[in-house]
């Protein structure tokens, strides 16, 4: 068969795609397909192929340049698409994995597989310039290897147990198994993409936004606050476990450490899983929706609301209030919320004297916090747990200076600026951190 043989037969055969149709209808690949297309005609029109050609080459090395890769491009995107995409086959793999996929599915997705595996094998430059006689730079050879890693290069949310490195090398009966197990490790569609996420409200509408760069925290780079870590850690567990877990209110003084203990739950859990959810206080009226759009899925999901306080005058706490206590919809078995607040009461306790002997009014309003399973606080810590802190940070961060002397900056630095915390702490070694290198560079 020759070169053009096989681009038509390559064509033809992705006709037949129906599980995976989303991957061939992606902008890229459509522009790929445009190019062969032409390539086909009686009369192709090389300008038009220069044309379509100009703009895939800058998307694909646009694409390469953002993953750091710089061999195997085409393949990679092509993988990528699969790994991300939400189809009836990557659902039911989620939720239930490789056994609950019927023979016929496994046979059509192990065709639309090798389908797609001899689409990618296709070099869409040197096709072009051998038909044609043109000069098509080739997209593979953008830049200096030397510069880039060459191995498939996913979103940091894979599981590394299972990863899409090997498709292209398995044989066809091995693809749907294989793509099934990656699928009930890491999710698909965005669930697979991102770890965390945002929900926006745009015109009225709302949406779930994947964000890109995770805050890294660690449990590591909490110093302090061991045991309510633990407690955190342990309800997070059970919810991974598919055990009861409880809704959680990280409640205390500023800069203690509760926002960037959820994130590190995050960062520690979301191979097995976990996903997190940050929703501001003004979409409470938007929970039930958002519950509607993750309760069937294989993933565990935390809904976080930061910082979360309400005056009373605002009356969407009772919505919240509503979910929490449980109305005649429960929260799925797959979802917490946990917030964090400065307040001990989430509504603010503001009670005229008129109200002061209506209990029923006082009880609606000061009992939301008492709705969360768990109440987790943080205090601010002790001038010995400051330090203690700081001298932490300091190791993790190699730096050598005499006890006294450090001791006595970092209490400066909380009595200068804002006290003593963690978050406090962190400031202070940050700055320290950069005296030292300017110091060092001088």
């Amino acid at each position: 068969m020759d070169n053009k043989e096989k681009v038509k037969n390559i064509l033809n055969k992705l006709n037949e795609i129906v599980i995976y149709r989303n991957v061939i209808n992606n902008s890229l690949i459509r522009k790929a397909i445009k190019i062969f297309q032409e390539l086909l005609k009686e009369k192709p029109s090389i300008e038009l192929i220069y044309a379509e050609y100009s703009s895939f080459y800058k998307d694909i090395t646009e694409y390469a340049f953002k993953k750091r890769i710089y061999k195997n491009i085409w393949p990679t995107f092509l993988a990528e698409e699969i790994a991300y995409d939400e189809n009836p086959f990557s659902r039911i793999s989620e939720k239930y994995g490789f056994d609950a996929v019927s023979d016929l599915m496994i046979e059509a997705v192990e065709k639309e597989i090798g389908i797609l595996k001899e689409f990618c094998s296709i070099n869409i430059a040197g096709s072009v310039n051998n038909l044609l006689n043109t000069e098509l730079p080739d997209f593979e050879r953008y830049v200096d290897g030397s510069f880039f890693k060459s191995k498939i290069s996913f979103t940091e949310n894979v599981n590394t147990s299972h990863t899409l490195e090997d498709l292209w090398e398995l044989k066809k009966d091995k693809f749907a198994e294989y793509l099934s197990d990656y699928y009930h490790s890491n999710g698909c569609g965005i669930f697979g993409k991102y770890k965390a996420f945002r929900w926006v409200t745009e015109n009225g509408s709302g949406q779930l936004k994947g964000i890109e760069n995770v805050d890294p925290i660690t449990f590591e780079d909490l110093i302090g606050y061991e045991e309510e870590h633990k407690i955190v850690i342990e309800n997070t567990k059970a919810l991974l476990k598919g055990f009861p877990a409880n809704n959680v209110l990280l409640y205390g003084d500023k800069g203690t450490g509760k926002s960037s203990t959820v994130k590190a739950l995050l960062n520690e859990f979301y191979k097995e899983g976990l996903r997190l959810i940050e929703i501001n206080k003004n979409d409470v009226k938007d929970l039930s929706y958002i519950i509607d759009i993750i309760k069937d899925r294989g993933m565990k999901f935390i809904l976080f609301f930061d910082d979360l306080s309400f005056d009373e005058s605002e009356v969407e706490y009772k919505e919240l209030k509503s979910v929490l206590e449980g109305g005649v919809e429960i929260l799925p078995s797959n979802v917490v919320i946990y917030a964090t607040s400065n307040r001990r009461h989430i509504v603010t306790e503001n009670i005229e004297d008129n109200e002061l002997h209506n209990t029923d009014a006082r009880e609606e309003k000061l009992s939301l916090s008492d709705r969360f399973g768990i109440t987790v606080t943080f205090v601010s810590p002790s001038q010995e747990e400051y330090l203690k802190i700081v001298k932490g940070l300091a190791q993790k961060h190699n730096i050598e200076i005499e006890w006294n002397l450090l001791k006595e900056k970092a209490l400066q630095w909380a009595i200068w600026h804002n006290g003593r915390s963690p978050r406090s702490a962190k400031q202070f070694i940050d700055h320290l951190r950069y005296e030292i290198y300017k110091k060092n560079t001088v």
